[in-house]
């Protein structure tokens, strides 16, 4: 599935924040937006590079 152009950055930046030593990263949005989808994206990106080893 193709991201909207909001939830490619919104990875962009919290892959970026995680990389720079922090763990916290917030996303808000209005309900049916994408956020599900968006987080899903982001755990897979994060399992792949090896900088997590879960998601719960």
């Amino acid at each position: 599935m193709k991201l909207r152009q909001w939830q490619a950055e919104c990875i962009y930046l919290a892959l970026k924040q995680y990389g720079d030593g922090n763990s916290h990263f917030l996303t808000l949005a209005t309900p049916g937006a994408g956020k599900t989808m968006m987080a899903s994206e982001l755990a897979v990106q994060l399992l792949k590079s090896n900088l997590v080893g879960l998601v719960a």
